[in-house]
């Protein structure tokens, strides 16, 4: 279905010539978007070809542009100019590839230095292209936990923050989402905030790393990614919320015990390790098997359907006795407990969360500080996975507000 989405604006240009509008203008010397103002089955079919760039416009420099348009509707927030931008990012492997976001700046004149920067990372939604976080809207699937986010981060925008949202690669645009795989979500947080201050150039050089769950883990990954990858820019900090750790034990823990609710997180974690270049075959019982395809088109929530992974164990996914000594290489790699950020570093976690639990938490922070890492972590009473993001708000303020001399 991807591939043939990218050939979508040709197919476009064909059906209804008479229908586009003025095209909207890409920042720089980028081709402009696809645009129309036309029946709505022209309209999706342009919505849709805006996340999937033809081929030939993707190799370019990481961070650079390939396409923006002005944004509106339930990703967008008030009080700032929003676009909706898909930019170039690469794989850990090496390959260019368009990933999408959204770039909201506050609008009136930027301070001294330009507008700090928090580059927001969410948390799971899902691998298939619906769940990006950019394509929200009132029916979408993903709808009441990405609200949440927007909340939280409107209340950033008010504070004069400009915020930059990934969807991360391969999740609303062409190939697979590499999820939990901490060199591609780091990039595709530093190629953000390049690609945003191209488009945006009253944005500063200052930027935060600032993450829930998976975003989290993202965050992390962004303090070993940034220097080298980005060198021009100045990442100030890291705030993690509940962040995704201990990936090295979860999966050899649980892959034999009868858990339930935990079984629709495997399917994204098996499509991240593949992306790796692992291959699942002969892992996977016949049932779990059959289920993969849920993960192509369905988010989270939908996951833990009765009729999807939703009631299916721990024990029932995995065949017994198979090997996963290349499947445990790749989730060992990707722990964020290894790694040694030359930042702060803030971790926040709630000690009623049932999907990260607190002692993974407080195994990272012992982690970290055993490297010698500036840090701050604070656990909130009563609080769930959700609800750290609103918890952990007030503490959060002062200790970014300083990192970027707000104070």
């Amino acid at each position: 279905m991807k591939k043939l989405l990218t050939s979508s604006i040709a197919i476009v240009a064909v059906l209804a010539p008479a229908a586009a509008a003025a095209p909207v203008q890409a920042a720089g010397d980028a081709p402009a978007a696809p645009s129309a103002s036309a029946s709505k089955s022209v309209l999706d079919v342009l919505r849709e070809a805006f996340y999937h760039p033809p081929k030939q416009l993707v190799p370019g420099p990481h961070g650079s542009v390939i396409w923006a348009r002005p944004l509106s509707g339930d990703a967008a927030f008030q009080g700032a100019r929003n676009s909706l931008v898909v930019y170039r990012s690469r794989t850990p492997e090496g390959k260019q590839v368009a990933v999408s976001g959204t770039v909201s700046v506050p609008r009136g004149s930027a301070p001294k230095g330009g507008w700090p920067v928090i580059s927001w990372l969410h948390g799971t939604t899902g691998t298939a292209d619906v769940c990006a976080p950019s394509r929200d809207s009132a029916t979408n699937p993903a709808h009441d936990y990405l609200q949440v986010m927007h909340t939280n981060l409107q209340r950033w925008i008010d504070r004069g923050y400009a915020v930059v949202a990934t969807d991360y690669q391969g999740l609303g645009t062409d190939g697979v989402h590499s999820y939990l795989i901490g060199e591609a979500e780091g990039r595709a947080s530093v190629d953000m905030v390049r690609a945003a201050r191209r488009l945006s150039p009253a944005l500063g050089r200052k930027w935060l790393a600032y993450g829930h769950s998976q975003g989290g883990h993202a965050a992390l990954f962004a303090t070993d990614v940034a220097d080298r990858w980005a060198p021009e820019l100045d990442l100030v900090g890291a705030v993690g919320l509940a962040p995704g750790s201990q990936l090295s034990t979860f999966v050899p823990q649980i892959r034999n015990l009868p858990v339930e609710n935990i079984a629709s997180f495997l399917p994204l974690i098996i499509r991240g390790v593949e992306t790796a270049g692992v291959s699942t075959d002969g892992l996977l019982t016949p049932r779990a098997q059959a289920l993969m395809a849920d993960a192509d088109d369905r988010c989270i929530a939908q996951l833990r359907d009765a009729a999807s992974w939703g009631t299916l164990k721990t024990n029932e996914v995995f065949q017994p006795g198979a090997d996963f000594s290349a499947f445990d290489t790749v989730m060992a790699a990707n722990e964020p407990g290894t790694l040694s950020p030359s930042v702060p570093v803030f971790l926040a976690q709630g000690d009623s969360d049932t999907t990260v639990l607190p002692g993974w938490t407080k195994t990272l922070a012992s982690q970290l500080s055993s490297k010698g890492v500036s840090l701050t972590s604070t656990t909130y009473a009563g609080v769930d996975h959700r609800g750290v993001i609103d918890a952990s708000y007030a503490d959060v303020v002062p200790w970014v507000d300083a990192l970027f001399g707000r104070v």
